[in-house]
């Protein structure tokens, strides 16, 4: 296999997770619901768990630092914190 397929299915494979994380995030911020048992026990606040994986895509796509650091941090708050309201 030639380096250029090996890159090709590389990057296949990324978009392929950035559009399924992206579409579980869309899901989860949308209709405050998590899909799957195995999630909606882990997953606390759907909201913020939805933005922060929305923030993890658009940092993937965009190549920046700086929208990493606040999609990580939604993201564990989303496990850890309960919804107020």
């Amino acid at each position: 296999m030639a380096f250029g397929s090996l890159l090709l299915v590389a990057w296949a494979l990324v978009v392929l997770a950035s559009v399924g994380v992206g579409s579980l995030g869309f899901y989860a911020f949308t209709r405050n619901r998590v899909p799957g048992r195995p999630l909606r026990r882990l997953v606390r606040n759907p909201r913020l768990w939805g933005l922060g994986l929305l923030l993890l895509v658009a940092s993937l796509l965009t190549h920046s630092w700086t929208l990493l650091a606040p999609a990580l941090v939604c993201t564990v708050c989303g496990h850890a914190l309960k919804p107020t309201g």
